[in-house]
């Protein structure tokens, strides 16, 4: 009982011996001792620095905002903790993930501690007993911790912080013995990140027990006792806006323990673009840069004020529905046998864009205006954009040529071989556009939309087949 709340240090004049995969080792040598002794702030801040230095980019792995990482290398570099403010799938989890890996690869631990403690700086009673009393004391190494607490209104204190049960300790069991101590999530994440995600779910009562965490580094139990451990590690919490639909409020002292960060959408369509490739489950090669700007900027279009349904969408879609939106194209084109995506890769009445954004966004009155309409709305408007810049994009010198050769061809079938390098006008604007050979058909397709949409000389018939009209004007 005498170690529960006493604090020990361990130097190289008091230590046990050190025992690694059975050997034993000075872990003050040079070839240990960047592996203990350190807080997770000094880790994170050491890390940073070197960072600078070198001029490298600590979070690389975010595309775009410049602002929010210079953020929060500052509150990181003062060992702040960190309040992730915006709405769903823009980033905070990510942003997060990054963090952590500014943390080394591994640490020494003791072995057999159930919350991995620091060989120098031992904070559970067991650990303290063990390098103050015996020997020799087996270490480990540990991987880089970051452990995820999900935001959940009826998460109870054991789950928190976990359990211990005063009374084993004072029969003379250890405190890491199963019928005393269960660490909670916030324990587990001691020497690591504790991750809160959506922290005003969790209940008032226990968001109050992390006041003191953040402050004191320890907990103490709504019924007043005090957890005899000292816990080391960096908070990172998120949660969407106050008028964001499901959210709870987060107790002002606890906020004011954290530096809010306001985590937005991406500021341009390249950036969402990006984002989306960076993401996706499936290969991204073959989808060619005029529908990754058609599908995010449908997606796009639905968070902005500029869109017809604007006034209906309640919650807009993220990120999220531009990644699934390119994974589901391009899926389709595997699955087709096709080297690139072409707009039958939509689904009929656009079903595989739909797959992707319904469970993404609500609308009001869904009974007066329906997700499907909304999409294939979008989807619409985004494809006359686009299809708007590629024709712009056709030289007026080869205009007059190009549109003869299309009338040489009859009805035209973008799926088959059309011989299209024989069409000296057409081949020419087609090659522009093209990043790689295995576009040319969906080149093709879309220069035909383009024209079809901005001046009707060309009329799609049915999926990929257009004939040339104006021998009817």
């Amino acid at each position: 009982m005498e170690y529960i709340f006493e604090e020990v240090k361990i130097t190289e004049r008091n230590s046990p011996k050190f025992i690694l995969e059975g050997e034993e080792i000075d872990i003050w040598s040079e070839e240990y001792i960047n592996y203990h002794s350190k807080s997770v702030s000094e880790y994170i801040r050491d890390k940073l620095i070197e960072f600078e230095k070198k001029g490298i980019d600590p979070f690389a792995e975010i595309v775009g905002k410049e602002i929010e990482k210079d953020m929060v290398k500052t509150a990181l570099m003062s060992g702040s903790n960190i309040l992730f403010k915006g709405k769903k799938g823009y980033g905070k989890t990510t942003f997060s993930k990054t963090i952590s890996k500014l943390l080394p690869e591994k640490i020494l631990a003791i072995k057999g501690c159930r919350i991995h403690d620091d060989p120098t700086q031992p904070t559970c009673f067991s650990c303290k007993k063990k390098l103050l009393e015996e020997e020799e004391v087996e270490l480990t190494f540990i991987p880089k911790k970051w452990i995820r607490v999900a935001g959940d209104p009826m998460m109870t204190t054991r789950q928190l912080i976990g359990g211990i049960s005063l009374q084993k300790i004072k029969e003379g069991y250890d405190l890491d013995h199963p019928e005393v101590f269960t660490p909670g999530r916030v324990l587990k994440a001691h020497r690591g990140i504790a991750y809160f995600d959506e922290l005003g779910s969790i209940p008032s009562s226990l968001q109050t027990l992390l006041h003191e965490l953040l402050e004191e580094k320890q907990i103490t139990t709504p019924e007043g006792d005090i957890i005899p451990m000292k816990i080391d590690t960096l908070v990172i919490a998120s949660t969407n806006p106050a008028n964001y639909r499901g959210v709870s409020d987060i107790k002002e002292p606890l906020l004011d323990r954290m530096e809010q960060i306001d985590i937005g959408p991406p500021e341009t369509l390249e950036e969402e673009i990006a984002i989306g490739l960076k993401n996706m489950a499936i290969r991204k090669d073959i989808i060619p840069e005029w529908h990754l700007k058609i599908l995010a900027g449908a997606v796009r279009c639905m968070r902005s004020r500029n869109c017809r349904y604007s006034a209906r969408i309640e919650v807009e879609p993220s990120c999220r529905a531009t990644i699934k939106a390119f994974d589901h194209v391009a899926a389709s084109a595997l699955r087709n046998g096709r080297e690139a995506v072409m707009f039958a890769d939509y689904g009929k009445d656009y079903s595989n864009v739909k797959l992707a954004l319904k469970s993404r966004f609500e609308v009001d009155y869904e009974d007066e205006v329906s997700k499907d309409d909304v999409i294939v709305g979008v989807v619409n408007d985004s494809i006359d954009t686009i299809c708007g810049e590629i024709y712009s994009e056709i030289p007026r010198n080869i205009f007059g040529g190009l549109m003869e050769e299309l009338s040489e061809m009859g009805e035209i079938d973008v799926y088959a071989e059309n011989g299209l390098k024989s069409y000296r006008n057409l081949w020419t604007f087609l090659s522009s556009i093209c990043r790689k050979s295995s576009e040319v058909n969906s080149a093709f397709e879309i220069t035909l939309e383009a024209i079809a949409r901005c001046t009707g000389l060309v009329e799609r018939v049915s999926d990929g087949v257009y004939v040339y009209t104006a021998y009817d004007r």
